[in-house]
């Protein structure tokens, strides 16, 4: 039976690799199809794999910020001498976990790896942890994301918690204190709670705040109110009616100032000490994602002078605020997915200086989520009422009339809209809009990411996520 097993993983691994080899040779990034293929074969694949890790695994799930949170884990965890496995691409199902595993090990079924470090969809988070039982787990923040498939968040925080009960004992648990809706997560197997949340005093939005997913208290259903509130519903919150309030974080950002490059210098408080870190990501979501990398490798006693010089290093994940170049013309791309996510998105593109140039790609396969009611939610008046940066905009995606008609209704007129479905033809096609010295920021959801992504590296721009 158990040389029955052994060839079983070995078949599935041999399998994995030959099609990942496969994939990858006709530009595809051998995440979905490897795993899935692997997992008939041998279905403890994953399980038995991580296993092999001299450390252990780390998973992060969560609505917003699962890719770029687990990149600053897996820097830090670098810095600091260790080898991983680590899902850069961002395929979170339980397959994607499977092809990264599988791209790490040896043709003999070894792993010789330290830590892997996994982005996890919320969905698939309880069966994963079921197999490479993590020894801690960070979640980001609970949003409505892909209303097909996951429904309110309350249905969010059940899978959540049913993953957590999966977990080993012992682990640790790190949490975003500013989310009031993290107060349902709960685990009798975790030895420590760790928090992070942020002290700061930032800039109120100008426009009503329509992707604040909990309006009331989750304990007692009282009337929730805000001391200070950073974006939707994160913030320094309290319950009018019970006694829950904002836990005081263990890690805490008191401190940003903007460097003219437009990177930031962070003074970080962790227990004990506080830290300095240059940090060139944009975005106040990425404050939250620096917070929880940090958090979590504070957990594992990582050294504080390694973690702000692999912070340091920091670039942009795969789709998240990366930057290209073409003839002087700067790209910009930037995934959206959620009301949350974009609006943040827009409003940190909106923060730019000069004119901006404007490509919006939205499909609805099922990697994206089906139902595309979620771009009602978005604030995408911001543009409208910001008109006059607006040099050119751009609609492509097998749903790109329907981002006409929501652009039309948000107060752009629809003679300064251009559709074109096709996303290759669409990036051309506002390149040509994008005047030289100016920038054009790519907004799409993921499966029109990897369609464009897979365009630009054709033209010599950027690498394949495997490559870099």
């Amino acid at each position: 039976m158990r040389n029955l097993f052994k060839l079983k993983l070995l078949v599935g691994i041999w399998t994995g690799k030959i099609l990942i080899a496969l994939t990858r040779i006709f530009g595809r990034g051998g995440t979905t199809l490897p795993g899935r293929i692997a997992l008939k074969i041998a279905p403890q694949l994953s399980s038995s794999l991580a296993d092999h890790l001299s450390k252990g695994s780390l998973v992060v799930t969560g609505t917003n910020g699962k890719t770029t949170t687990s990149a600053l884990i897996t820097g830090i965890l670098k810095e600091a001498g260790y080898n991983c496995v680590h899902n850069q691409s961002g395929s979170n199902m339980s397959w994607g976990v499977a092809s990264a595993f599988v791209a790490a090990a040896s043709w003999k079924g070894n792993l010789f790896e330290d830590w892997a470090v996994m982005e996890v969809d919320e969905g698939a988070f309880p069966g994963v942890t079921r197999n490479i039982k993590p020894q801690g787990t960070v979640i980001t923040n609970i949003f409505r994301d892909q209303l097909d498939r996951y429904g309110e968040v309350d249905h969010v925080l059940g899978s959540i918690n049913r993953g957590l009960e999966m977990q080993p004992e012992n682990s640790f648990i790190v949490l975003n204190a500013d989310d009031p809706s993290l107060a349902g997560v709960k685990s009798s197997n975790t030895k420590k709670r760790w928090t992070y949340g942020l002290e700061l005093d930032l800039p109120a939005d100008t426009f009503e705040n329509t992707g604040r997913d909990l309006k009331v208290c989750p304990i007692c259903s009282g009337k929730l109110s805000y001391k200070k509130i950073f974006y939707a519903h994160l913030g320094h919150f309290y319950c009018l009616s019970c006694s829950y309030v904002r836990p005081e974080p263990d890690v805490k950002l008191i401190d940003s100032n903007t460097n003219p490059d437009g990177s930031t210098l962070l003074q970080v408080r962790l227990p004990g000490e506080e830290i300095e870190v240059y940090f060139p990501l944009l975005g106040t979501y990425n404050l939250y994602n620096l917070l929880a990398a940090v958090t979590c490798v504070k957990a594992l006693d990582i050294q504080t002078s390694l973690i702000a010089e692999a912070l340091k290093k920091s670039v942009p994940s795969f789709g998240r605020m990366e930057l290209f170049e073409l003839d002087n013309k700067a790209m910009v791309m930037a995934l959206i997915k959620n009301p949350v996510g974009a609006n943040e998105v827009l409003r940190t593109i909106l923060s730019e200086k000069g004119k901006i140039n404007l490509l919006v790609a939205i499909n609805d396969k099922y990697a994206d989520g089906t139902d595309v009611s979620w771009l009602w939610d978005v604030d995408f008046e911001q543009l409208a009422f910001n008109k006059d940066k607006l040099a050119s905009v751009t609609v492509s995606g097998l749903r790109a009339w329907d981002m006409a008609v929501r652009f039309k209704y948000a107060g752009l007129e629809p003679a300064q809209i251009q559709v074109e479905e096709n996303t290759a033809k669409a990036i051309n096609k506002a390149l040509e809009q994008t005047t030289a010295g100016n920038k054009l920021f790519i907004l799409p959801t993921y499966t029109a990411m990897l369609e464009m992504r897979r365009f630009l590296n054709k033209i010599g721009l950027g690498k394949p996520y495997w490559e870099e």
